[in-house]
């Protein structure tokens, strides 16, 4: 065999090999290994589908028990919204368990569509599970005989006094001032009230193990550095959201046909589309905002020619459509994405607005779309969707709330997105969807999995915020089969619902003192309309779904209170003020001081100065219990006139925030001394003459001190010699 040949044949050999070995490396298992877990669920054995229902069936009958601080409570799957991942690769999942490996990349089993309200599901469970704790100790107190009376109050001062929302801490944000044009820090607060925001984070991990029960703490607190509006992190997050302010587009539009313009986006339009995200610290667009805004611009520097043409509807009624015959259109996608681009990236930017030739639409008896179109039936609330002429998807909906103001507008648009799983943001909420079809702005189809009924007359009082709710099979397969471009028809319904103007009863303002117990706003409304309560400052007061207020700090708060439309009555609102007062704090009392202290003098001494003060600062007065022994005058002077004993007293009187006080001293007054009588000399013997003239000497040194002065000098010798000489 010729050299040539063999080396062929070895390198044809070589490449059988490899692709052997490269065959044995991916090859696929179909089962789990026996005795295999995923999340609890043992699914040993089962392929991926089976895996699948397994785990759904599971998830479907999830519970766990939670033990939160000093309180017990069961939370459902539907309280978590948990649900099983459609997106989760189980078959990459039984490849790495049979070579006992882990996944290259996360596979996640489970989403939980409520991630963003569990810190609120969590405290409103922890709070049902006290409050009816206590309710029941209480209870117990009062009907076991053998509790003592310090039992049965103990027990009813914690039922009443119990209150887990006193004062909420929450961090530091940053908020959008529209006088200052910019992001601004907003300081957070310290309070006494438990955080559970690590406690949720705890919840969600237990869950997603699909764990029957967690044990769970909450913090304190925030320290200064996560309050603080001036923090570094609050620093640096203003930095990054007015980044995006500093960016400029300016949009070309520069037809064949037609004159050329140009549309700048700055700082205010920027502004618009800016979400804080929930930490309060990130910010990102609002796509839906913007894509209504791009499609406005499309629609305005649009220059193809329309003319009028015949649709008929699905349910048999001709309507007339607006068809493109000639010109050009602009891609409303493209601009979207143009101008996201440059905002992303913080760069101002020119961007030029792509033109594409309008193609003259079919205009035969009726107009098709090529048969690829979707069809929007107000009045019978159906949705109708056509692939290559066929009929794929008829369903029930829900559109826009007319009663609210929110009715899906009619006319002829093209969808430019398909999304999945994501929020829908709007004012006053905020949903979870796993497909989303826009055609109009921020308006389009989307699975709607609050809703248990569609169809009907639902949206004439409680229709959507105007996109096209869907049952979650329908709302998939019609994301399944449109394309982008692809057009939408919506037609019929009704501009308004008749009805009479809805009056809510209740209060309008409220004046409570911090530390008041919570209290329902009693608002009525006509026809039992189904009401719903906002606060927009929840620092200072908060409003439940019934209406219920606590109070969380010192300030004013506006409360506002909506009634869903009824048959009989229109939408209404009311806004309730509520002012929070500060808790008057009790008076201080203060400390009077007597400089001399108690004190003992005698008939005819001084006056003395009593040096008194207060430790507030207040002017005093004092008094004297027995005046004819010694007076006390405005000024603390104490002035003696006879022996006795008396009670001086300073008085610091009652002010602002503070107590009146006093103090006081004894002031013992001796009697003066009285002249002893002289006792005659005796008059025998020259000595005793002598000892009564010293007497009598001494006598008058003590009346007249001045005169006559005792020493042990010569002089007073001699006097006395020279006294008793003349004697």
């Amino acid at each position: 065999m010729k050299k040539k040949s063999i080396k062929f044949l070895v390198v044809l050999a070589c490449v059988f090999m490899a692709l052997g070995m490269a065959g044995c490396g991916k090859k696929a298992y179909k089962t789990f290994p026996e005795k295999y877990k995923l999340a609890s669920v043992d699914v040993g054995g089962m392929t991926a589908d089976e895996a699948k229902k397994a785990i759904k069936t599971a998830v479907g009958k999830y519970k766990i028990s939670v033990k939160l601080d000093d309180a017990s409570f069961d939370m459902t799957a539907e309280d978590l919204g948990l649900k099983y991942n459609e997106k989760a690769d189980l078959q990459e999942l039984i490849n790495v368990a049979n070579k006992d490996k882990e996944p290259e990349k996360q596979i996640k089993l489970f989403k939980m569509d409520k991630s963003d309200e569990l810190e609120n599901a969590l405290v409103d469970s922890y709070i049902t599970a006290k409050t009816q704790l206590q309710s029941d100790a209480a209870a117990q107190s009062d009907t076991d005989t053998g509790a003592n009376d310090g039992e049965q109050k103990t027990a009813a001062t914690d039922t009443q006094s119990f209150d887990i929302r006193s004062i909420v801490p929450y961090r530091a944000t940053i908020a959008y001032n529209t006088d200052a044009g910019q992001f601004e820090g907003v300081d957070g607060v310290s309070g006494d009230a438990p955080v559970y925001d690590n406690a949720a984070t705890n919840l969600t991990s237990a869950v997603k193990e699909l764990k029957d029960k967690v044990e769970l703490t909450s913090a304190t607190g925030y320290v200064d550095g996560e309050k603080a509006a001036d923090s570094d992190l609050v620093k640096k997050s203003l930095k990054e959201a007015n980044a995006y302010l500093d960016v400029t587009v300016t949009c070309n539009f520069t037809p064949a046909t037609g004159e050329a313009a140009t549309e700048t986006v700055g700082k205010d339009q920027i502004a618009k589309w800016l979400i804080v995200g929930n930490d309060g610290l990130s910010v990102s667009l609002d796509g839906e905002n913007m894509a209504t805004y791009c499609t406005e611009l499309a629609k305005k520097h649009d220059v193809s020619k329309k003319k009028t043409g015949q649709f008929k509807t699905t349910g048999g009624s001709v309507i007339n459509v607006p068809v493109t015959s000639s010109g050009q259109t602009v891609d409303g996608n493209k601009l979207y994405e143009s101008i996201a681009e440059a905002i992303n990236s913080k760069k101002s930017a020119t961007v030029d607005a792509v033109y594409s030739e309008a193609k003259e639409e079919e205009t035969g008896e009726y107009v098709t779309y090529g048969g690829n179109y979707c069809e929007v039936d107000l009045t019978n609330q159906m949705v109708y969707v056509y692939k290559n002429g066929e009929l794929v998807v008829s369903s029930q909906c829900v559109t826009g709330c007319i009663s609210k103001g929110h009715g899906t507008p009619t006319g002829v648009y093209s969808i430019f997105s398909r999304d999945k799983d994501r929020y829908l943001k709007g004012d006053g909420y905020k949903s979870w969807v796993n497909f989303f079809v826009p055609f109009n702005g921020g308006i389009g189809f989307h699975d709607a999995s609050w809703r248990s009924t569609f169809g009907g007359n639902i949206y004439l009082y409680s229709g959507s915020h105007g996109c096209i709710n869907m049952p979650y099979s329908a709302a998939k397969k019609l994301y399944e089969n449109v394309t982008l471009d692809e057009k939408v028809i919506v037609y019929g319904g009704v501009d308004k619902v008749a009805g009479k103007a809805q009056n809510l009863g209740g209060a309008d303002s409220y004046n409570v003192t911090e530390g008041d117990a919570a209290f329902n706003l009693g608002v009525t409304a006509e026809d039992n309309a189904k009401l719903t309560y906002s606060s927009d400052n929840e620092g200072v007061v908060r409003v439940d779904e019934n209406g219920n207020v606590t109070i969380a700090g010192v300030g004013t708060a506006t409360i506002t209170v909506k009634s869903e439309a009824t048959t009989s009555y229109k939408a209404g609102s009311k806004m309730i003020t509520i002012t929070v007062n500060a808790k008057p704090q009790p008076n201080q009392t203060p400390s009077v001081t007597i400089g001399c202290g108690n004190k003992t003098v005698t008939e005819g001494d001084a006056p003395f100065s009593l040096g008194a003060s207060a430790s507030n600062g207040a002017g005093l007065s004092y008094q004297s219990s027995d005046p004819s022994v010694a007076s006390v005058d405005g000024a603390g002077n104490v002035t003696i006139y006879r022996a006795g004993t008396v009670q001086i007293t300073a008085i610091a009187g009652e002010m602002a925030g503070w107590n009146s006080a006093s103090s006081s001293i004894t002031v013992t007054v001796n009697q003066k001394p009285q002249p002893q009588p002289v006792t005659p000399p005796e008059q025998s013997g020259s000595h005793s003459r002598t000892r009564a003239v010293i007497m009598e000497l001494e006598q008058i040194k003590y009346n007249k001190r001045n005169t006559i002065k005792k020493s042990a000098g010569n002089g007073t010798f001699l006097l006395y010699c020279i006294i008793i000489y003349k004697i």
